[in-house]
């Protein structure tokens, strides 16, 4: 999934979270520069309902 959008897993779970509504904020932690420009990257990643429903599943799993 992540290949499919050009980006890291990272990037494609911060946009999993932030598509789980206004009321959920992702607060990633770096001390790079490089990953604060792909964290902040990752809000412009639009997944899906086939990935969100397949990351959900994955999260279910996961416990």
């Amino acid at each position: 999934m992540a290949r499919a959008h050009g980006a890291s897993p990272a990037q494609i779970r911060i946009a999993w979270t932030l598509h789980q509504g206004a009321h959920v904020l992702a607060i990633p932690g770096t001390g790079d520069p490089a990953h604060l420009a792909e964290n902040v990257a990752a809000g412009a990643i639009r997944l899906t309902d086939e990935e969100l429903d397949r990351l959900d599943a994955l999260r279910e799993k996961a416990g």
